[in-house]
């Protein structure tokens, strides 16, 4: 939420810690302002598309990509459309806003495996997606944009409720126009953006360690349980505790 605890100390983020001043500064100055906590924004022009580690991929063609723990994280993005409707709407309900801070971001958070499957559909390709560890799977870096796959979500209620905001692009439909818009107008390769994004589309290095990966999983020995865990009996979905009697 907007009034979460921020970074208190430099040493434990000093980006961090250098926005949490700036903004105690700006509403100290400026009472009646309002200021939008934006996440990143993708869309058209953006400088750092988290977009395009997939849609090269696609050009190169690519079919295998790492993720991380499933690719589960989520991480809060918001269409270029759906970030300038906020700040529309503040103007519109200047009392409404004044002297307020608000969490923006899409309505819904798509995790990191839902970006790629709907950037590469977006682009008519098929990747396999292949999971590791977090600890192992490096090239996912870039796409998590962080040093661990924690999920790092804003509360955007207040600014559903004050101002009354709804996206007005869906997140999944803004996201394939992006990937679309890459893939009809590439990125330079090694500059500026694909500097920033810190992939260098080392595909030698990424089939060693996806091979190495699948080499580790087959060379398991199998374990025998005595009872196996299972999903709790209040599960029912595939791989269900089979009903055993007509009080379960």
């Amino acid at each position: 939420r907007e009034d979460a605890p921020t970074v208190q100390h430099e040493a434990d983020d000093a980006k961090g810690y250098r926005i949490r001043r700036t903004e105690e500064t700006v509403m100290a100055l400026h009472p009646t302002a309002t200021h939008f906590r934006y996440p990143y924004i993708y869309g058209r022009y953006q400088a750092l598309p988290r977009e395009w580690p997939v849609v090269r991929r696609v050009l190169d063609g690519r079919r295998r990509i790492v993720v991380g723990d499933g690719g589960l994280t989520l991480c809060h993005f918001g269409a270029a459309q759906n970030m300038a409707h906020a700040v529309l709407l503040a103007v519109d309900n200047p009392a409404a806003a004044a002297g307020r801070i608000f969490n923006c971001g899409d309505d819904e958070v798509l995790s990191v495996r839902q970006v790629i499957e709907i950037v590469a559909d977006a682009c008519g390709h098929e990747f396999e997606i292949v999971s590791m560890p977090w600890e192992l799977a490096v090239p996912a870096r870039p796409m998590v944009m962080n040093a661990s796959a924690t999920h790092r979500v804003f509360d955007t209620s207040l600014i559903r409720s004050a101002l009354g905001y709804r996206d007005v692009v869906p997140a999944r439909q803004a996201l394939a126009a992006a990937a679309q818009d890459l893939l009809a107008a590439p990125l330079e390769r090694g500059g500026r953006e694909e500097y920033a994004m810190t992939d260098p589309f080392d595909y030698e290095a990424e089939d060693a360690l996806i091979d190495s990966w699948k080499r580790a999983l087959s060379s398991m020995s199998p374990v025998t349980w005595v009872n196996e865990p299972r999903f709790t009996l209040s599960y029912s979905g595939p791989g269900g505790q089979p009903r055993r009697s007509a009080f379960e």
